[in-house]
């Protein structure tokens, strides 16, 4: 039904799926890129070519993203 048209792909997940999906998507991929922004200079410092480092660095960048968005 939908191959035919020239819609993106994102278009057609959108009408498909009801809009939940892919809210819910939307908002898991702009909470990781702010994960990721944060643990960024986390990795200069501190990454030293070890995967538990990494793995530490990612865990403190998710806590810092769920602290910022505390009320204060």
């Amino acid at each position: 039904m939908w191959k035919n048209t020239d819609h993106s792909e994102f278009y057609i997940e959108e009408k498909t799926s009801g809009g939940a999906v892919f809210e819910r998507g939307v908002r898991q991929s702009k909470e990781h890129k702010a994960i990721r922004r944060i643990a960024e200079p986390l990795m200069k410092k501190h990454w030293k070519d070890k995967v538990t480092n990494l793995h530490r660095i990612y865990r403190v960048a998710e806590y810092l993203h769920k602290r910022s968005k505390r009320s204060k």
